[in-house]
């Protein structure tokens, strides 16, 4: 018989043994990088900023492909004079069905950054499709270590059906508690792998036919379709929206976080019910519905809305949040003493008779762009109202939400995108019967080339919007018309933010079309503008072509406490010089002068000014810094290397242009291909010219000799020597060239 001793040493060793190889099975998930790291946010490539996990909705998906959440990027250090908002919600916060340009976080985040320009303003949109008030409780605790000053809520549409909700095929039959432990264990590697041997074993069982295959993700996430108004099931869902977010709250406000929670929008008047039951003592949707028809038909506008709204609720399909889970929002928000936005009214008030229909919806609950901008709008006006940021915000600097709208980097190809992931959704249940296929991809018939390149967009997963958009821009460009190529790009620069080479592009179209002042806009609304000797570069030459020469010198100042190359340098005076010579200030402009002729003895002024196009992407730069040092110290082999991978990442005119020089002093004959690439986008470079007329010479294309000779002249001067002896050089192989065609 064992002691006592031995006992508890017994059952240590057999409670111990399971842990220890559950903890080594985890450890070498991980070390074989098995399994997928689901934290909330993940570091940036530039380690500057953080960003949310593009795989954070594999938390809640596990029989469908996950949904993915917007990247929104934000410091990783929050400056001091920085202002975070974190914004909770579903399909609706994402932007849905437009892309990021249009999510109203976008627009919010545009506008509070021109209202308070000494601040860093950081909207970080953290919705994600078809998920309800779990995730948002799941998120709390890695967003509170973010420091965020202020968190604002839109959500409840998918409280029923979303990843989780008590009728979603995504784990909403099992227990409460079963929910809630499987958000704690799905970080561990070793419950991903179980997770996954369940998941493939479901799949085995319960095969996906081609029907369900085409369907979206609308059509498959829904387990129980039929929640009759009033039912057990139909209580649940509002018990769990209120527990869920009463916990949620509890957690922002005991870390003292501003919050703001917005009622819900619906489309009342132009949607009828998707399924119409007899449940107890109420009446069918149907019923309901077509009564509120007759009822606005005989100009009773307000007994229609109420008529509406009933028949809203009524419907036993719940796609749209009933008028009860707007109250219970109502209710948690006066409980805990945060401000409600009441969205609900702001569409009714933009709506004739305050029945909100396709007037601002684009199906049964997703805004159109012009109800995008409400959105932002409501959220903003609250701000003000309740002194977030700041007490006193300057009403100077609050412009219109129609100014917004109609200078958004938004396009007719954005619109039409939209339109046709709504035309797709509403090809399938539960606008269509559910004994339909969703063939819609099979069906549709694209015309024209907005149309077909939405298709493309919104058929193929590798065919992305930017990819549709850059399309739709070369073929703008082709064709001569530069404003709407530079709408294309602003489009990508709105829906990319961090991405400064299309708002150069947009800037460059823009600029091309005459659009001076759009242009100019393009380029302060980039990134770091006033930190970019680029933008600088382009605004100061922009400022100049519509004579604002105060402007323009207040650009070249930037520039000249900029760190910059001598190239760069000497590019920065010759602008100032012709800043100086068009504003009258003579000695100025002769001092100028006299500089850039120290610099190089050989410069005379071309007399015209030209809008500088060389864009280079932050990724880029510490590629051409590096490979400018190699240069210089002569290791031109290392440095075209470089360069090289620099163009892998993306390919730009300044590092063709590089490499294209290289090459030439290698007096390698592939500098031709490099330098043509170049010589699309920069054409104010004389040394550029020089190599493609010496190329072009050696390979007996004396046309396009001439043209760049001729542009060499013109950057050099007709009297410069080494103009002259060009010259000469063109002459004698074209007459070479004459002498063997007479043999």
């Amino acid at each position: 018989m064992l002691s006592d001793r031995k006992k508890v040493l017994f059952y240590a060793i057999v409670i111990a043994l399971p842990c220890l190889l559950l903890a080594l099975l985890e450890l070498g998930l991980r070390l074989f990088s098995f399994g997928d790291d689901l934290t909330l946010f993940v570091v940036s490539q530039d380690s500057k900023y953080l960003v949310c996990n593009q795989l954070v909705g594999k938390r809640y998906f596990s029989k469908f492909e996950h949904t993915i959440p917007i990247s929104d990027y934000f410091l990783k250090e929050k400056p001091a004079n920085g202002y975070r908002i974190f914004v909770l919600g579903e399909s609706t916060v994402q932007g849905f069905p437009y892309d990021e340009n249009v999510a109203f976080t976008r627009i919010l985040q545009r506008r509070l950054q021109d209202i308070f320009p000494n601040r860093t303003i950081e909207v970080v949109n953290l919705g994600l499709t078809a998920i309800n008030s779990y995730t948002l409780l799941d998120f709390a605790d890695e967003l509170l270590q973010q420091k965020p000053d202020a968190v604002l809520i839109y959500t409840g549409h998918n409280e029923y059906y979303g990843a989780l909700g008590v009728a979603s095929m995504e784990n909403g039959s099992i227990p409460i508690w079963l929910k809630k432990l499987h958000l704690n264990l799905i970080h561990l590697r070793t419950y991903q792998l179980l997770q996954k041997i369940i998941s493939s074993i479901y799949k085995v069982m319960h095969p996906m036919t081609q029907e369900e295959a085409k369907g979206t993700l609308m059509e498959r996430v829904v387990g129980r379709n039929i929640i009759p108004y009033g039912s057990q099931v139909y209580m649940e869902g509002l018990e769990q929206f209120t527990d869920n977010m009463t916990q949620l709250l509890v957690k922002l406000k005991r870390a003292g976080v501003s919050i703001m929670i917005s009622d819900l929008v619906s489309n009342e008047k132009d949607l009828p019910p998707f399924r119409s039951i007899q449940y107890n003592e109420y009446p069918p949707a149907d019923s309901v519905y077509i009564n509120a028809q007759k009822l606005e038909a005989a100009q009773q506008f307000l007994e229609a809305k109420q008529e509406y709204l009933r028949a809203k609720d009524l419907d036993a399909i719940r796609f749209r949040a009933s008028e009860d889970l707007n109250k219970r929002i109502v209710t948690l928000a006066d409980s805990f003493a945060i401000p409600h936005v009441s969205m609900k009214s702001l569409f009714e008030h933009a709506s004739p008779h305050g029945i909100i229909g396709n007037n601002l919806m684009m199906e049964h609950l997703h805004p159109n762009v012009n109800g995008y901008f409400f959105m932002a709008e409501g959220f903003l006006q609250a701000m003000k109202e309740r002194g977030f940021i700041e007490t006193h915000w300057d009403s100077t600097r609050i412009l219109p939400w129609t100014y917004y709208r109609q200078h958004w980097g938004f396009s007719e190809l954005d619109s039409m995108i939209a339109v046709l992931r709504i035309k797709r959704l509403k090809a399938g249940w539960p606008f269509q019967p559910e004994i339909s296929a969703n063939n819609f991809f099979f069906t549709y018939a694209p015309k024209g080339i907005i149309d077909s390149l939405a298709f493309m967009s919104v058929k193929y997963d590798n065919i992305s919007s930017e990819m549709v958009h850059k399309q739709l821009a070369e073929y703008y460009e082709s064709l001569g018309d530069f404003k709407h190529a530079s709408k294309e790009y602003l489009s990508i620069a709105y829906t990319t933010p961090s991405n400064a080479l299309a708002f150069y592009y947009a800037a460059d179209f823009a600029s091309k079309a005459n659009d001076y002042t759009n242009a100019i806009r393009c380029l302060k609304e980039s990134p770091n503008p006033d930190t970019s000797s680029h933008a600088q570069l382009i605004l100061a030459s922009l400022y100049l072509f519509q004579r604002n020469f105060r402007e323009a010198l207040h650009c070249v100042d930037k520039l000249q406490q900029l760190p910059a190359g001598e190239n760069n340098s000497f590019q920065v005076q010759k602008l100032k010089y012709r800043i100086l010579k068009d504003s009258g200030l003579v000695d100025e402009a002769a001092k100028t002068l006299a500089l850039l002729k120290k610099k190089n003895p050989s410069f005379q002024e071309s007399g015209t000014a030209s809008v500088v196009s060389i864009f280079v992407p932050n990724a880029i730069k510490p590629y051409i810094d590096r490979a400018e040092a190699l240069r210089k110290n002569g290791q031109l082999s290392k440095a075209l290397a470089v360069l090289k991978d620099a163009n892998t990442i993306q390919e730009i005119a300044y590092t063709n242009l590089l490499i294209g020089k290289i090459l030439f002093t290698q007096k390698n004959l592939r500098a031709l291909l490099y330098l043509e690439k170049a010589h699309k986008e920069i054409k104010e470079d004389p040394s550029l010219s020089f190599s493609l007329c010496t190329l072009y010479l050696l390979k007996g294309n004396f046309r396009e000799a001439k043209a760049a000779l001729d542009d060499y002249a013109m950057l050099q001067g007709e009297s410069d020597p080494q103009v002259l002896r060009l010259k000469a050089t063109f002459e004698k192989e074209v007459k070479k060239r004459d002498r063997i065609s007479e043999r």
